[in-house]
């Protein structure tokens, strides 16, 4: 798997260059760098790009190469952006990105914890009894072990900087019942709150915020993958009376990705139209 330093020799853990920025970085976002897993499509696609608006040279990582062509096209409108090939649930493969990017004196100033899985039979999930062990631990491995090894990988570089922000995406299905989430995409997202808060308090002193976003239903990545007739039936209980865009979501992100919000964390904002509200 990754190898664990700065010689990048692992064929698995690739990096595409930063493409030259055509804008110009305001007071709020000069020198921070982003990096956004599972950014190759659906909402880590707008929430990449969203960032990279806000004058942020933004890291998008994927399991995917098809975010080098991401990155590139985005270069090519005059942002800085990098795409990373890696497999967070590799904690070899995340040592050798940061020991990378170490040795490119690249700081990773916010995280955004996005990439997740949510299997589907027939569009369905499986019922708690009906999931086998493996898909149980596969989920929980890419929802909520994945964040935590980004978590403890990236803190003590942002605390060396006195300075940091995390944004763990989390889901309306870790807050209340779920019309079409199983169990375990459930318990990790409900997890990933849990640590989320945990990790919060044992970094604020350092000048990290550590803060949730659960969104429902939204018209993008696993949202997106819901046929009319479940999409319909959604709506149906969503006080709005529509699903969400991911680019409200993404602008969540930008908020807290910001200089003003050092006074918020170990919370979570719930951006669902109304479906729940605690």
């Amino acid at each position: 798997m990754g190898s664990d330093g700065a010689t990048g020799a692992d064929p698995h853990v690739k990096a595409a260059n930063f493409q030259p920025a055509g804008i110009s970085m305001n007071s709020n976002t000069k020198n921070r760098t982003a990096l956004v897993t599972g950014a190759c499509g659906g909402l880590g696609a707008v929430i990449a790009e969203r960032l990279c608006k806000e004058g942020y040279r933004v890291l998008l990582l994927d399991v995917s190469d098809a975010v080098y062509a991401q990155a590139q096209a985005l270069g090519e409108r005059g942002f800085q952006a990098r795409g990373l090939v890696c497999d967070i649930t590799s904690e070899d493969e995340i040592k050798a990105v940061f020991g990378r990017l170490d040795a490119e004196h690249e700081h990773v100033d916010i995280l955004v914890n996005n990439a997740a899985i949510s299997p589907k039979v027939d569009g369905k999930s499986l019922t708690a009894e009906e999931v086998p062990l493996a898909e149980w631990q596969a989920v929980l491995m890419v929802n909520l072990t994945a964040p935590f090894l980004l978590c403890r990988t990236v803190a003590p570089r942002m605390r060396g900087n006195g300075w940091g922000r995390i944004i763990n995406m989390a889901s309306v299905a870790g807050r209340t019942r779920s019309m079409v989430s199983g169990a375990h995409y459930s318990a990790s997202k409900a997890g990933l709150i849990g640590f989320s808060r945990m990790f919060a308090s044992q970094v604020a002193k350092d000048g990290i915020t550590v803060n949730c976003i659960a969104p429902g239903t939204i018209n993008a990545g696993l949202g997106g993958q819901l046929n009319a007739q479940m999409t319909d039936n959604y709506k149906k209980n969503i006080p709005v009376g529509r699903i969400g865009e991911p680019e409200e979501v993404a602008a969540m992100v930008a908020y807290l990705a910001g200089e003003e919000t050092s006074f918020i964390t170990g919370a979570v904002f719930d951006i669902n139209g109304g479906y729940f509200m605690p």
